[in-house]
């Protein structure tokens, strides 16, 4: 639900946002952030490599407001020049093992990444902690926390996180449910209800940023939202915005 930086070592890919038409991927995409679950379609034999962008990440690597870029897909040539993204693939296929894949990745995204203000720093730890710590995902306070008005608390989550407050705090309440269902299944469906006003309220939100209905989502766990949130925690996930996203 954050941006992510998929690429393509082999085959081919495309995404659909929010039920639109297919888009042929490039070789190294970036993802905006999205306000709703996205379609991925692979042909056979596709291999990429991904990885997760928090907020934080995203201005250091790409400085673009994130609204700008929200539901869209991102040729990362045209921010990094095609040299820099054929020598990347290139060592990433030379890499042997997913290991020494996570180190060339990690080494090409900390030669990109650029220092932010303290002041961005300071503001988006505080809406992560209201992301990952808020009860009820009170929007009143959020902006105690950041010390603004909701007009400008608005201004600065679609800066920074590519929706509004509002949206966010849907999209959270329904990626907490999803983490809840991924670790006790059907049984943590009554824990999962307890921000919704009711069962549709559940349904409808876990459709929209999850992609699945909530029954659907823990009975059938080859679904890739399923695998992922499952995959993050057994890798050592801590952070709930890392987990969840």
């Amino acid at each position: 639900m954050l941006p992510n930086l998929h690429i393509r070592l082999a085959g081919a890919s495309g995404y659909a946002f929010a039920g639109g038409p297919i888009s042929p991927a490039p070789r190294v995409t970036l993802l905006g952030p999205t306000s709703a679950a996205y379609a991925m379609v692979l042909a056979p034999g596709t291999e990429i490599v991904t990885t997760g962008l928090l907020p934080q990440g995203w201005m250091a690597l790409v400085g673009a407001a994130a609204a700008e870029l929200s539901d869209r897909i991102i040729d990362a040539a045209a921010i990094w020049g095609d040299w820099k993204i054929d020598q990347l693939c290139d060592r990433l296929v030379s890499a042997v093992g997913d290991t020494a894949r996570v180190a060339v990745l990690e080494s090409f995204l900390l030669q990109e990444t650029r220092n932010l203000s303290d002041i961005t720093l300071a503001r988006t730890a505080m809406i992560d902690q209201w992301l990952e710590r808020s009860a009820g995902l009170s929007l009143d306070l959020l902006c105690a926390e950041l010390g603004v008005s909701s007009r400008q608390a608005g201004r600065l989550t679609l800066e920074l996180y590519g929706a509004s407050p509002k949206t966010l705090a849907m999209k959270y309440r329904a990626l907490r449910a999803a983490a809840i269902m991924t670790s006790h299944g059907e049984a943590g469906l009554e824990r999962a209800m307890t921000p919704f006003a009711d069962q549709s309220h559940l349904i409808r939100d876990f459709r929209r940023f999850v992609g699945w209905t909530p029954t659907a989502f823990a009975r059938d766990r080859r679904n890739a939202a399923y695998a992922t949130l499952e995959g993050r925690s057994r890798a050592g996930a801590v952070r709930p915005l890392a987990l969840l996203s």
